[in-house]
């Protein structure tokens, strides 16, 4: 038996070549019974499929598994199981993957099952605890895949797939637990220098049979990312060096998915992209791709929606490529938290927030969708810190805030025992959104859920303040995200009020009837899905008829999405009331409350509801409203505002607002895609540029 090279790339040519002919599975699972909840084309195992074939001559094409039910029904027909089978783990597949290995395991135990993917720990003490948690994972490739998934088959082929005799190899960025109770902690491998070096799974055709209308296609430009935040997995410094694709082989995946698509979407299926970049549009190759994105979209039109985390500085070049794309970019000033001491206690000092803030001030003139992301509960930063930052991305006019909760991401420097400990870190445990299920394996039922946990309190951020900066964050949601409420958002503008004040008397001011049993279920719901313990909740799921709970929706829901939902459904009117309440009462308090004022604000008011009317349920309802003042000409005109005497009509005028066609065939495609529940309307606001969806004022004629 030959030396295992394993020091050097296995895409080197030199050196006789390995053989398998065994099987080798690979699965990107997601969660079906409510939804479909990681919708993403398995890309990632595409392409670790295609690298492996290039540098390992297999009998036998690797398998990719997307659907629990494709992988449990081909593991019961299969004449002979596969030999390895590869799982990817996130913070949204992870139990799936452990239970789902643990079976396969009592079926054959010969099977090495492999896992990859960034939820995994940071220290070796925690990688340790954690290999010893999960027996049911043979080997764990950490960081990058590519190489080591390859180098730790050709282990597995020179040692005649003896499991623990690899296990002792240590091979470069492969973790294991030898059958001794030893870890085998292998070090970092080095990187891909040149990403092109791994053959496109779109171009093969490997992954055609996932554009099935639901899937989302992804793609990558360039890998890593480099900014340290603790915060998020590529933040160490493994990823800090930038590898890129060839334009070339972009262009080419772009004009095949573009071709794709262009079936799906006869098919009522989705019309979006995701792009796997960390800052997109920072770099200057960047606007070549934008320039191929725009001559797919006008050969198949497509994309219409791109899914992508923008670049973090260098917003001149952002805009030149958002501006090129037709309005598929959400353009994001992702400060987190304008804080100094939370932004050095994170290592995100090297960012340009006042870039962010330029973003979107500009990105108004290209009509980009832009938002700002901001997360709560990072280590020092206060209430009064967080609302300030809330405060300033308003002011600087972004389209939308998403406000995040600290989500602790195991392999994250943030999520170490050691940073809990020393910023006094309060973790609590609940349910992913969607990512739930129950399925049968050879004749054995199989229950999962995935368990994350959320930091609700620090040295200087309280339990209770922390709730009520939960409650602020639905009020901008509901009131300030998507240009719902644009004309009453200009309007006070106009007159100087800081936008923030008005969601402050929107949180503080006690609501009205069905709205407060609205605002009291959200506020109850926040602290409900909270469990002090995860193995508790970990208990909980495995309990009786839990799972079928949570897929029926009374348990695990996305609750700002969820409520969002609500708001523009069934609770519009209550919605509208206490929007003209507060606004009255903000009029009031800067002594702005003249009848005339009064009589705009309430009409722009009723004016942004009827935009909002009917969008996602009933929407050939006919909306109709008339008026004394003319809000259309308000809306659209740039010049500087005086009084809202200047636009006083000459008499009431009656105004329809309509749907165009263009806008229907996306509200159907999206509740196609997601379900014409609440859930699905809450994820179809994520998908999609909601401004653009809203209803177009049409004046009555005679």
């Amino acid at each position: 038996m030959r030396t295992p090279q394993y020091d050097v790339l296995p895409h080197d040519d030199e050196g006789e070549k390995r053989s398998i002919s065994k099987s080798v599975w690979l699965v990107d699972p997601t969660y079906t019974q409510q939804q479909v909840s990681a919708e993403l084309i398995p890309y990632a195992m595409g392409l670790l499929a295609e690298y492996a074939e290039k540098c390992i001559d297999f009998d036998t094409p690797i398998r990719i598994f997307k659907y629990p039910e494709d992988l449990t029904q081909a593991i019961e027909e299969a004449e002979e199981a596969p030999i390895a089978i590869g799982f990817s783990h996130f913070v949204w597949n992870g139990y799936f993957g452990y239970e789902f290995a643990k079976r396969l395991k009592e079926l054959h135990p010969n099977m090495a099952t492999i896992f990859g993917g960034p939820s995994y720990p940071v220290s070796e003490d925690e990688q340790v605890e954690f290999l010893r948690e999960h027996p049911e994972i043979d080997f764990y490739v950490i960081k990058e895949g590519e190489v080591p998934f390859v180098r730790l088959l050709q282990g597995l082929i020179d040692h005649d797939f003896d499991i623990d005799t690899v296990k002792r190899l240590a091979i470069p960025s492969v973790h294991a637990m030898a059958a001794d109770g030893k870890a085998y902690l292998g070090d970092s491998s080095i990187r891909l220098k040149d990403l092109t070096a791994v053959p496109s799974p779109y171009l093969s055709g490997r992954l055609d049979k996932f554009f099935d209308g639901t899937l989302l296609p992804i793609m990558q430009v360039r890998r890593g990312c480099p900014f340290g935040c603790t915060y998020c997995v590529e933040g160490d410094a493994f990823y800090n060096k930038v590898t890129s694709n060839d334009d070339d082989k972009i262009d080419a995946e772009l004009n095949y998915i573009g071709a794709m698509m262009e079936k799906t979407r006869g098919a009522k299926g989705r019309n979006d992209l995701s792009i796997a970049d960390s800052n997109f549009g920072m770099y200057k190759g960047d606007v070549g791709i934008a320039k191929s994105i725009a001559a797919v979209q006008e050969k198949y039109n497509f994309p219409e929606y791109i899914h992508v985390a923008m670049g973090k500085n260098q917003k001149h070049r952002i805009l030149e490529v958002a501006g090129m794309v037709n309005g598929a970019l959400r353009l994001s000033g992702s400060v987190q938290t304008l804080d100094t001491n939370a932004l050095e206690i994170v290592n995100r000092a090297n960012i340009s927030t006042d870039e962010m803030m330029v973003l979107a001030l500009e990105g108004r003139k290209i009509d980009a969708n832009s938002y700002s992301e901001v997360i709560l509960g990072l280590p020092g930063e206060t209430k009064a810190g967080h609302f300030h930052t809330l405060r300033t991305l308003m002011e600087a006019g972004f389209n939308r805030v998403i406000t995040y909760q600290l989500m602790m991401l195991p392999g994250s420097d943030l999520a170490t025992r050691e940073t809990i400990e020393k910023y006094g870190m309060e973790l609590r445990y609940r349910i992913l959104p969607r990512c739930f299920g129950h399925f049968e394996m050879a004749g054995k039922r199989i229950n999962a859920a995935e368990v994350e946990g959320i930091c609700v309190s620090n040295n200087t951020l309280s339990f209770q303040e922390y709730l009520e900066c939960r409650r602020m964050h639905l009020m901008i949601s509901i009131f300030h995200n998507d240009a719902v409420f644009s004309t009453l958002l200009k309007f006070l503008k106009s007159i100087g009020v800081p936008i923030f004040r008005w969601l402050e008397l929107l949180s503080e001011t006690p609501p009205e009837g069905r709205l407060k049993g609205l605002l009291d279920n959200f506020m109850g719901d926040t602290e409900s899905e909270l469990w002090i313990d995860r193995h508790e909740l970990e208990a909980f799921v495995q309990e009786g008829d839990t799972v079928e709970r949570y897929i029926k929706g009374e348990l695990g829901n996305n609750l700002m999405l969820r409520y969002k939902a609500y708001s523009m459904t069934e609770y519009l009117p209550e919605i509208r009331d206490h929007a003209k309440l507060t606004a009255q009462a903000l009029l009031k308090e800067i002594k702005q409350d003249t009848p005339a004022n009064v009589r705009f604000v309430d009409e722009a008011v009723d004016f942004d509801a009827s935009k909002m009317s009917n969008i996602w349920q009933n929407n050939d309802v006919e909306i109709t409203g008339v008026y004394n003042f003319d809000i259309a000409r308000f809306t659209t005109e740039e010049e500087d505002f005086s009084s809202v005497n200047n636009y006083l009509l000459n008499q009431p005028t009656g105004f329809k607002f309509v749907l165009e066609d263009t806008q229907k065939q996306a509200i159907e495609r999206n509740l196609a895609v997601f379900g014409d529940d609440f859930n699905g309307i809450a994820r179809a606001l994520t998908k999609t540029h909601t401004k653009k969806l809203l209803r177009q004022p049409q004046r009555v004629t005679a």
